[in-house]
């Protein structure tokens, strides 16, 4: 059984518990009245009598909230197991895999060997960026004329880009009056380090990991500007892989009023956000590139982990959009939908999308 089916499970107990506790005390407080038929009908019977029921209705309840209980604990000895996994397992791991990369870099991280992670790795890999001269252009957007705002995951993660227009921002005003801005940030779209003109490139991934400044950040920022998105306003932020990190570290950024945060196949890894707001971070066992980013810390979002349903060794299907699209509607679907993030309907709204590349000297 999955672990959200098992919290949904546990508070529904809990609520079990608390009606009953409720109808039995409720039962305990009936009195003969000779106006009330219901009452009245119970005159005959001794005061004593309603005492059994009294006391199975309590049992009840004791007993439901004692399962419930007992079922949170699981979800929370289950977490603190993972938690044990990561200490014994990822963190040697990821020391491997750093070691591994910068030899094949040839580079060698300034950090004692013991600190070596992979964000000490890919730092080292892209040393100190200097400053990223990025050109962004606003494209026609495919879906024309107004729309309504996604408020569901699966809505989420079907508006998130692809191809030659890796940023798309919508923006929508609230009955109040008040402006909501919703970025959804693509995956990488070229491997190479060094030698593209895409910003969405390997490079930007290292540099993300690594803490350091990326084109791809740049680019996200100047479509902003473009899209009239100011610094203090109420933004959502959306991405898949590469742009699920570079979602997380823009909504950490305090440069911007976050008001959620959702990301799908992202290598968060070390990075940790606050979660200071709705946060939803979806991975897939059989995805490699989440592990990417290293192992993960401790975090205030909520991440959820579960199998793409991808065929065996089909590595690219795990970690595509539409397998994550499938997980979110699921997760739409699902008893313990309330723990996760929810977004409000603004009307109607306008999105524009945009395609950005490097200005190489």
């Amino acid at each position: 059984m999955s672990e959200d089916h098992v919290l949904a499970l546990a508070a529904y107990l809990g609520e079990c518990g608390q009606r009953l506790a409720a109808t039995r005390e409720s039962l305990a407080g009936i009195q003969v009245a000779s106006r009330d038929p219901f009452t009245e009908a119970l005159s005959h019977l001794p005061a004593q009598s309603l005492a059994p029921l009294v006391l199975g209705v309590e049992k009840l309840a004791n007993e439901a909230r004692s399962l419930g209980d007992s079922l949170s604990h699981y979800a929370h000895n289950s977490a603190e197991q993972e938690r044990a996994r990561v200490r014994a397992w990822e963190v040697p791991r990821d020391r491997v895999l750093a070691l591994l990369a910068v030899t094949l870099a040839r580079v060698d991280p300034v950090a004692p060997f013991d600190q070596w992670g992979v964000s000490e790795a890919a730092q080292a890999v892209v040393g100190t960026p200097g400053p990223h001269l990025v050109e962004v252009t606003a494209a026609a957007d495919g879906e024309g004329g107004p729309l309504p705002r996604a408020t569901d995951i699966a809505g989420r993660v079907g508006r998130i880009p692809a191809g030659e227009t890796p940023i798309r921002i919508e923006r929508y005003v609230t009955a109040s009056g008040e402006t909501e801005i919703d970025v959804y940030l693509a995956r990488t779209q070229e491997w190479g380090v060094g030698t593209t003109v895409e910003p969405f490139d390997m490079e930007s991934n290292l540099a993300l990991v690594a803490g350091v400044s990326a084109a791809s950040m740049v680019a996200a920022e100047a479509a902003m500007r473009k899209a009239g998105v100011k610094p203090g306003d109420r933004v959502s932020f959306v991405g898949h892989s590469q742009g699920g990190l570079l979602a997380a570290r823009l909504a950490e950024s305090g440069r911007y009023a976050t008001s959620s945060l959702l990301t799908v196949g992202a290598p968060l890894g070390t990075f940790a956000p606050s979660g200071n707001y709705p946060a939803l971070a979806i991975s897939h066992r059989d995805d490699l590139v989440p592990e990417l980013g290293g192992a993960s810390k401790p975090t205030g979002i909520t991440h959820v982990e579960t199998h793409s349903d991808a065929n065996a060794f089909d590595l690219a299907g795990a970690h595509a959009r539409e397998a994550y699209f499938d997980t979110a509607a699921r997760l739409d679907a699902s008893p313990a939908r309330e723990n996760f993030p929810r977004w409000e309907s603004a009307g109607e709204g306008n999105s524009q999308v945009f395609s950005a590349k490097r200005v190489m000297n």
